[in-house]
Parts: structure tokens; C-alpha cells; sequence
């Protein structure tokens, strides 16, 4: 297979050669280069066509590739797209409505209208059917918003699972070792602990409000350290959307900072430290 990335004027004027390279055997596929927010959903039906459409997914261009099939190219948004999202709506959009889930991605040539399809399961009378251009309105899908939305959601949540399993590996791997002032060292180490006892389908958020607690009673590390902690090594990530970790973090540690049963620890300590004190200028004076 030939691959060009040419303009749209560079394509017509290469249309010549198209055609020769076209009546020798050979099929002319297209698709839109660079980024974009465009996706193909191919082996589609007239009714499903329609369906789309009354569903808020008209075809921005809808392509006849063979007597009765189609391709249709579906705009979900005016802005360029990520690889992943599109390939995910192309996959849900082709499931929804019966088109070929093989060729629902990111990357997806559709057939070029103006030129013959030469598969020869489509030969007829000796001639090959020719590739049809239908409706070519170029509009944005007035469902397509919802439809990323939850594509979106879909990609974060398998993002935030991945970087789960990553720090709950992290962890497993750790060697924080004991004596340390370091705050992810810390976490590590009782995080360590924790899995031992309740496993490794232990609640996450439980657990980083025991370690939160326990470092705060301490009275080595800050309520800055603690959030450290949390925010480095924590593999209770619900989202990876930006800011969403760093405000997790925040709120467990000055949750567990201010806790009432925290203060008290802290203040029994400072008091504990106190008699130990005057105990010793006692001493000293005697």
C-alpha cells in the first residue's frame, strides 16, 4: 500500500494518476491527516444510517462504498481529538449501531468517492461497483458532546487504574527501611504494614487515613509531609485529572491533622514532655 499525505489541491491534481492506478487494480483510500475530530464507522446500512442521524450522529459524509454499504465519516468535535478518545467513540458508535468494530479506530482509511471499489466479491458483469458520494454536510454531531463526555470519563478511569496498579507495585517493591524523617519513606513503610495485615484489596482510602493519622500523632512530620506522602505514594487515585490528587491529598491530611482525636494525642505528648522536662531541671537542681 501507497501512502501520501497531500493537500486538498495536491489530491486533485494527482487526480489523474488516481484513476490510472485505479483501472489497473488498485483501490484509493483517504483519510484526514493530522490531528482532527473526525471518525470513521464503516459497514453501516441505509436504515443505520438514518438511525444515526435521528440519533444525533449525522454523517458529515456519508460515502457509499459498494451497492447498499456505506461509510460514514461522523465529526465529534471542530477541535482535534486524542488518538485514544476517538478510537474509543469510533468503537462505541460502531458497536451501538452494527458497523465493523475492526475497523473502528483512530487511523482508519474510508474509501475515496470517484474512484472503483476492487474487491472482486463486488465484480458484476466484468465492472466494479464505483464509490459513491451521498450527504457531505462537514457538520459536527449534535450528540457527539455526551458521547466524549462519557468517552472521557471512560479514559480517565482506565488512566487512574493503571496508575493504581502502579503505585500499589511501587509500594510491594519499596525498601523505606526504618528511622527515616522522610514522608514517602514513611508512607511506604506503613502502607507496607497495612497490606500485610488486610491485603491487597484492603480499602485505600481507610488506609491512607490510618497512615495520615499516625504520622500526625507522631509529632516528626508536618501536615505539608503528610500530604507529600499521600500524594506521592498513594494508590487510592480515583481521577487523573489535574489538581485531583493534589486536593485528595490535601483534605486527608489536614483532615487527619485536625482531628480531634489527633490534637489530643499531641496535646498528651506536649504535656508528657513538659513533666519530663521539669522532671530534669529537678533533677539538675538537686
Amino acid at each position: 500500500m501507497m501512502n501520501r499525505e497531500w493537500s486538498r489541491a495536491e489530491v486533485e491534481q494527482s487526480a489523474a494518476w488516481l484513476k490510472r492506478m485505479n483501472a489497473k487494480g488498485n483501490d484509493v483510500y483517504i483519510r484526514p491527516a493530522g490531528e482532527h475530530g473526525l471518525v470513521l464507522v464503516d459497514d453501516l446500512t441505509a436504515d443505520k444510517i438514518s438511525r444515526m442521524a435521528k440519533d444525533g450522529f449525522p454523517s458529515a459524509a456519508t460515502i457509499e462504498t459498494s451497492p447498499g454499504n456505506y461509510q460514514a465519516w461522523i465529526k465529534l468535535s471542530d477541535k482535534a481529538l486524542s488518538d485514544n478518545a476517538r478510537t474509543v467513540a469510533a468503537r462505541s458508535l460502531a458497536k451501538h449501531y452494527g458497523g465493523d468494530l475492526n475497523s473502528a479506530d483512530s487511523k482508519h482509511y474510508g474509501r475515496l468517492a470517484g474512484f472503483t471499489n476492487q474487491k472482486p466479491k463486488h465484480t458484476c458483469d466484468g465492472r466494479q461497483p464505483y464509490v459513491l458520494a451521498h450527504e457531505c454536510t462537514g457538520k459536527a454531531a449534535i450528540a457527539a458532546p455526551a458521547l466524549l463526555d462519557r468517552v472521557e470519563q471512560g479514559l480517565d478511569k482506565a488512566e487512574a487504574q493503571k496508575e493504581r496498579q502502579k503505585r500499589l507495585g511501587a509500594l510491594q517493591a519499596a525498601k523505606p527501611g526504618y528511622g527515616s524523617y522522610d514522608p514517602t519513606r514513611e508512607y511506604q513503610r506503613q502502607a507496607q504494614r497495612l497490606m500485610a495485615k488486610y491485603g491487597e484489596d484492603a480499602d485505600l482510602s481507610r488506609m491512607d487515613w490510618m497512615i495520615a493519622q499516625d504520622m500526625a500523632k507522631g509529632g516528626r512530620f508536618t501536615v505539608q509531609d503528610i500530604e507529600m506522602g499521600i500524594r506521592e505514594c498513594s494508590p487510592n487515585v480515583e481521577s487523573r485529572k489535574a489538581g485531583h490528587i493534589e486536593d485528595y491529598a490535601r483534605r486527608m491530611a489536614e483532615k487527619a491533622w485536625n482531628a480531634p482525636e489527633t490534637q489530643q494525642h499531641r496535646q498528651e505528648q506536649a504535656q508528657q514532655k513538659a513533666r519530663e522536662a521539669k522532671r530534669d531541671r529537678g533533677q539538675s537542681l538537686g
